[in-house]
């Protein structure tokens, strides 16, 4: 087959195959004509910015010293509100495994603490229950057994600024941890236990015992979360009942990861 019979044959083919390389060439040649300058312009822009960051450094000593400044203030803030917030138990009532085992540490301050504050109370003529809130059944794990050593301080605490200010009767004391320590989630950034008493008797007592509360020269103020009073009777005979729920919060916050440049 000679180039006759094949143009005649593929002629349409040929000129739309030839149509579309002409086109391409004229779309190519305007588009180079109208953003050939941007096109370059970018270019630079980039390799100067690729130059740029490969000899320069992305931040001054300057920048370096207000940043560490700035990290070390933060975290003395935070240091600083962890200890307002966090419940700090004495000594004598923080679980220390060197001191032998979590359950005889438990049943040693119980026992003390107990012993003191009924004899205190009886003197006082302060009626106090005599479990103190403290669960029936012994705890048996370590964990539960540091927060009901630090509600236990807590208590304990309180129960001495009772007898303090004069309050006649403590009804009923309860003990609640966390519900969120036992699930696989934890318990989060902030735990609370909270111990919840109720008062009855004479109103100006317990007034002052919540004053005493929150007052420096008690020591640590206890935290209170909640205060329900709720008066009954009339004149001189008049009383009233106080519930109040005090927390002894934990505190786990992760630190942040400092990577080394």
């Amino acid at each position: 087959m000679d180039l006759n019979d094949y143009w005649q044959e593929n002629k349409r083919f040929l000129v739309t195959v030839a149509s579309g390389v002409v086109l391409f060439v004229i779309g190519t040649t305007i588009v180079d004509s109208l953003f050939r300058d941007e096109l370059r312009s970018q270019r630079r822009t980039a390799e100067s910015t690729a130059s740029k960051l490969r000899s320069e450094p992305m931040y001054t000593a300057a920048d370096l010293e207000q940043a560490e400044r700035e990290n070390q203030e933060l975290a003395a803030a935070v240091e600083t509100l962890s200890k307002r917030v966090a419940f700090a138990p004495r000594d004598a009532f923080r679980f220390d495994a060197a001191k032998g085992s979590a359950s005889n540490q438990y049943f040693a301050n119980v026992a003390r603490v107990r012993e003191e504050l009924l004899t205190l109370a009886g003197r006082a003529n302060l009626r106090l229950p005599e479990d103190l809130g403290l669960p029936a059944l012994s705890p048996t794990r370590d964990a539960e057994i540091a927060r009901y050593l630090e509600a236990l301080d807590l208590i304990d605490r309180a129960i001495r600024l009772a007898l303090e200010t004069g309050v006649e009767r403590v009804d009923k004391i309860d003990i609640k941890l966390d519900p969120k320590l036992s699930s696989r989630q934890g318990v989060g950034e902030l735990e609370r236990t909270r111990v919840t008493l109720t008062f009855s008797g004479r109103p100006t007592p317990m007034i002052e015992f919540v004053r005493a509360t929150q007052s420096p020269e008690a020591g640590e103020a206890l935290i209170v979360e909640k205060l329900d009073v709720n008066p009954r009777g009339k004149g001189e005979a008049q009383e009233a009942t106080l519930e109040a729920v005090f927390l002894a919060p934990r505190l786990n916050l992760v630190e942040a990861e400092v990577v080394e440049p």
